[in-house]
């Protein structure tokens, strides 16, 4: 790594807190402002790994963060890098564009302690760019899943890295070098037979507008994205179907979309109105994937925040 701005840490601390950003300051402010009034102690430490190189105000860090520069590194790299510093016992993530809940850190600690077995625990993500019917979608596609009320899923499936959280001991001793997708490690994990949870009582609000050809960039190159870290997985086999799947990959999602809204009984007139944005943002995804099973990741994993 680069450089390293770090606040003065003594012995280790409960709870690491992993944050990536690949935009300038101010755009982890409000992710940051809802936190460090958290970790007024040293049983809670608070990591930025910064691409930008400009994440963090010139002011200087604020109190309990460690900030890493390591400009030019796709957000998956900087997650990889955020787990591989962290120190806590406890390690959690969220995004610079999520606000957590403000007894969030303390919930975390207790949850953990109250699921001893559990070496995962995913939390509830709301909406919080709520303006727009497009904003909605994009959320709902991505985070609806996880939005409250949420029951401990059959399959074992947590949420991704808005709001989860890691027993250290759980963790892989290694990352890959092209990063983390969350949704992958969490996978392996549960192929390991290590038991994950969803708990409610962590919340964070997911903050993330982006305008209709942002979005659907970000949900082109979230599905180039997928697909390219699947890759070396793949048999040539699998490789083809996984291509033919896409064809009818929209409407998988748009059904799940539509089928986690009905049965969580919430924002149902929105996805309705936003039916056009649904075809759209689900179309734009699977092309994102047909391109990355075909191409790899390319240049994607820069271009996702």
């Amino acid at each position: 790594m680069n450089s390293a701005t770090t606040s003065d840490f003594t012995d280790p601390p409960r709870l690491s807190v992993v944050i990536a950003t690949v935009d300038p300051w101010p755009a982890a402010k409000a992710c940051l402002e809802s936190l460090v009034h958290q970790a007024p102690e040293e049983s809670i430490e608070i990591i930025v790994a910064d691409g930008n190189g400009n994440g963090l105000p010139a002011g200087g860090v604020p109190p309990r963060v460690r900030w890493y520069q390591e400009p030019g590194r796709s957000v998956f790299q900087l997650r990889a890098l955020g787990l591989a510093v962290a120190r806590g016992n406890i390690v959690a993530s969220t995004e610079d564009h999520c606000r957590v809940a403000p007894d969030w850190c303390r919930r975390l600690l207790e949850v953990h302690d109250l699921y001893p077995e559990a070496g995962g625990i995913g939390g509830a993500v709301e909406n919080g760019a709520d303006r727009t019917t497009l904003d909605w979608i994009h959320f709902l596609i991505a985070n609806g899943p996880y939005m409250r009320p949420n029951r401990q899923p059959a399959t074992g499936a947590i949420t991704g890295q808005a709001n989860v959280s890691f027993k250290r001991r759980f963790l892989p001793p290694e990352v890959p070098a092209d990063g983390v997708l969350q949704m992958e490690m969490n996978r392996r994990l549960r192929d390991r037979g290590i038991d994950l949870r969803m708990d409610d009582r962590l919340v964070v609000w997911h903050i993330q507008s982006l305008g209709l050809i942002g979005t659907c960039r970000m949900h082109f190159h979230t599905g180039r994205c997928i697909a390219g870290f699947r890759l070396p997985q793949l048999s040539a086999t699998g490789r083809l179907l996984r291509i033919a799947g896409c064809a009818i990959l929209p409407a998988y999602l748009a059904g799940r979309t539509a089928a986690t809204v009905f049965k969580k009984r919430r924002c149902r007139m929105r996805l309705v109105r936003g039916l056009p944005f649904l075809a759209l943002l689900v179309s734009c995804h699977a092309l994102g994937e047909l391109m990355g099973y075909w191409f790899g990741a390319g240049a994607s994993p820069w271009k996702t925040r």
